[in-house]
């Protein structure tokens, strides 16, 4: 007896770019920054939650899908302030970069190479793409590289940011998992560990 349930993972690389424009990429964090900030001071104005990714884009140079997706997170901190009894108001004064957000194949694109390795694509101006290849621990890329080839898996948001001076891309990736109420028998027919199966961390093959 078996049901499923959603597995989300965050993967982390770093980003050997080989476009030589590094400092596109930290300008935009900058400009996601600006949008952050923007959209919190709109919501605590009282505009109109649904306005409010429109009023900012008319100032803002990035591709559309990621000031939405800024614009959502600035809300969802706005949504978590007033849920939990106006506690950590977000500040809309902060400098610095920010996450640079986007969906899969909107924002940002991943392929494998020839060589084996995961270039990336990210959309960091509008027709303006920053390249390169992902660096990062073994684990994660055999993750990443099976995620981008496998029609279980599906590879969500990214987040494009700048840690300790060095660009990071950060990429949720979410897989159907079978919880089993497993028999001995199963597990030995299946070649999966009962600890998995029973914990529902097999994948669905």
């Amino acid at each position: 007896m078996t049901d499923s349930q959603a597995l989300i993972k965050t993967l982390d690389f770093q980003l050997d770019i080989q476009s030589d424009n590094e400092i596109l990429l930290y300008d935009a964090t900058l400009e996601a920054r600006s949008v952050y900030n923007q959209s919190i001071r709109l919501a605590k104005k009282g505009v109109d939650w649904g306005a409010i990714p429109d009023r900012v884009a008319e100032d803002a140079s990035l591709v559309k899908n990621t000031i939405q997706r800024v614009v959502a997170k600035a809300l969802g901190a706005m949504e978590n302030y007033y849920e939990y009894d106006d506690y950590n108001k977000p500040s809309h004064t902060k400098d610095g970069t920010y996450p640079l957000r986007a969906n899969y194949e909107e924002g940002y694109n991943l392929f494998l190479t020839d060589d084996g390795d995961v270039a990336f694509r990210i959309s960091a101006k509008p027709y303006k793409h920053v390249k390169g290849v992902l660096d990062g621990d073994d684990a994660h890329l055999d993750i990443l590289k099976t995620a981008l080839e496998s029609d279980a898996w599906t590879i969500g948001t990214a987040e494009a940011l700048f840690r300790n001076g060095n660009a990071e891309l950060h990429v949720n990736v979410t897989i159907v998992t079978v919880r089993t109420f497993c028999s001995e028998t199963v597990v030995r027919d299946s070649g999966t560990s009962r600890r998995d199966l029973c914990r529902g961390t097999a994948r669905r093959s």
